[in-house]
């Protein structure tokens, strides 16, 4: 990897921020710093250093960015409830923690001159990370396991229930969107500004597509089951 300024750094790879922070790399008051001078100035070594960033950043973003893949179709229904379990539950729960803490910083940092937005933001994020969690454990603890083992009407009954918990959260998302000016960060936004409204990007676009496998390929071929 290049010697790039932190601030760039952050912009063009949001994820960088929990590997910056686990080795104590100030991008946010540092942002103007060189990346090779901040690693100098912790003690550790470059090009070990490099080397884990760039590995960590190439698995967080191909497990940031799947795509529907020809191959869902064909799945059972057992196997597209573990691929949704590995994936897009795992990525979210992540990117919700990780959210989670960033938007209280900036919310904190900047209230004086962009309270009006970051206290909306802040309590639309908080609405939709309660939403999700629970749908999680919803879906792992109870209504999944009902679909592996039998397509019966009552668990039909569970999985439409699902799909308007999908609407819910639609709604929250657009008003984030909306609120966000679809996550533009203000002139004035730190670096840790900028990678939270990125990771909410990120994490809205993982949404979508977990969605979609839910009600365009896991629900139907569940209703079709349990039709027959």
């Amino acid at each position: 990897m290049q010697n790039i300024i932190l601030s760039d750094l952050i912009r063009k790879h949001p994820l960088a921020t929990t590997f910056l922070n686990e080795h104590h790399i100030d991008y946010c008051c540092g942002g103007d710093h060189l990346l090779y001078s901040a690693i100098e100035e912790q003690g550790l070594d470059k090009e070990s250093f490099l080397l884990e960033l760039e590995q960590y950043l190439h698995e967080m973003e191909e497990r940031i960015n799947p795509v529907i893949r020809e191959e869902l179709y064909e799945m059972s229904i057992e196997e597209l409830i573990d691929h949704l379990e590995d994936t897009h539950h795992q990525i979210e729960r992540m990117l919700l923690s990780s959210i989670d803490e960033k938007l209280y910083t900036i919310l904190s940092v900047h209230y004086t001159h962009h309270k009006d937005e970051l206290v909306d933001v802040f309590s639309l994020f908080e609405d939709l990370r309660k939403e999700l969690l629970i749908h999680f454990v919803q879906e792992e603890k109870e209504v999944f396991p009902l679909m592996k083992r039998e397509a019966t009407q009552a668990t039909l009954m569970k999985v439409e229930a699902l799909e308007a918990d999908h609407e819910g959260a639609g709604i929250l998302i657009k008003q984030l969107q909306k609120r966000t000016n679809d996550f533009t960060v203000p002139s004035d936004g730190c670096p840790t500004y900028r990678a939270t409204y990125d990771l909410m990007k990120k994490l809205v676009e993982d949404i979508f597509l977990h969605i979609y496998t839910e009600n365009a390929i896991l629900f139907p071929k569940f209703e079709q089951g349990a039709m027959l």
